[in-house]
């Protein structure tokens, strides 16, 4: 389980290590560094954030760069390489890591954040996936490289008890190599189900331009893990809204695309017509057998009218979730949702 915020600990009772990983949790970062100072204590802060940022906290403590910390943002996680030999623009991977480069001494974990772990040598790689077969939900996290997959990389990774794949796709140019990409991996046995595409929104691309890549990774069946741009500055998450974007509409598309365990079967132009702009997309069912919950019965709450359901979790439910009926699971969906 990832760390939801900066992670600090004390080494001993005279000094606080904390560290940042991202850029909009600097302002916090600096109140406990702050506060820390004042009580007298040696403050080092790090992480990527910080070394995006250095002069942000360096009146409040002494900057280190990168601590040795990804155990205490996640214990599961680890590193085989590090940096990329790409040099996206959007990427704080070149800034933060430098060039890239084979690490010889690192824990075996399944979680594996090496940010182009397909860069590495074919020894390496075997080296990794030898090591990684003991463990259970392994999952690459920062996702593969479709431009350097090899066929022997997909025939050694489906040896791991694997939790997903990852790919890529943050220009529209790139859809004919991610498409191979995702042939590829089927034919070699790994299932649509285990397969996601983390896709840029809100750089240098357009609204129609994002949607186009997201319904046709829908059409063939797989889902998008969409990620909203930040730029590598952000103090305050989200606020960065792109040219061709409004804030409305980037919000709304990645509220949608965010949620379609809940949202698939609601057409994205039927979604984004309702003037609220939330989840309000009502689908009638017939027969108790369409209630997605399964119940007996329909539900003739006032806010569900006429026997509809209306597939909302978290946002104008809130309010009125005391009026479900006693069997309406949405209460414990939106507590374990949250």
């Amino acid at each position: 389980m990832w760390a939801k915020s900066i992670v600090y600990w004390r080494p001993n009772q005279a000094s606080v290590r904390v560290s940042v990983a991202f850029t909009w949790h600097l302002p916090l970062a600096r109140k406990l560094c702050q506060a820390y100072m004042n009580d007298g204590q040696t403050v080092l802060a790090g992480g990527p954030a910080v070394s995006l940022m250095p002069d942000y906290l360096a009146d409040v403590a002494s900057c280190g760069g990168d601590l040795p910390s990804l155990h205490r943002h996640n214990p599961n996680a680890t590193f085989t390489t590090r940096g990329c030999t790409r040099q996206c623009p959007f990427c704080a991977v070149p800034k933060i890591e430098g060039e890239f480069r084979e690490l010889t001494d690192w824990e075996p974990a399944p979680i594996v954040c090496d940010n182009n772990l397909l860069a590495s040598s074919r020894k390496h790689f075997n080296r990794v996936v030898d090591r990684l077969k003991p463990h259970k939900g392994v999952d690459f996290n920062q996702g593969l490289d479709v431009r350097l997959l090899k066929p022997w990389h997909l025939e050694r990774l489906t040896e791991l008890r694997l939790v997903q794949i990852r790919f890529a796709w943050d220009w529209t140019s790139m859809e004919s190599v991610v498409m191979d990409a995702i042939d590829r991996t089927l034919a070699a046995g790994i299932p649509k189900g285990r397969i996601r595409v983390y896709l840029l929104i809100g750089y240098e691309d357009t609204p129609e331009d994002a949607l186009y890549r997201l319904e046709t990774l829908r059409n063939k069946g797989i889902r998008a893990n969409p990620m909203r741009y930040q730029p590598l500055d952000e103090l305050v998450k989200n606020s960065y809204v792109a040219p061709n974007w409004t804030a409305k509409e980037l919000s709304r598309m990645m509220r949608y695309w965010s949620r379609q365990n809940w949202l698939s079967k609601v057409p994205y132009e039927e979604y984004r017509r309702d003037r609220r702009g939330e989840m309000t997309k009502i689908l009638e069912i017939e027969s108790c057998e369409d209630c997605r919950w399964g119940k007996g019965i329909l539900c003739d709450n006032p806010i569900f009218p006429n026997g509809t359901f209306i597939p909302q979790i978290r946002y104008n439910l809130a309010d009125q979730v005391k009026a479900l009926p006693t069997w309406c699971p949405l209460p414990d969906r939106m507590q374990a949702s949250e």
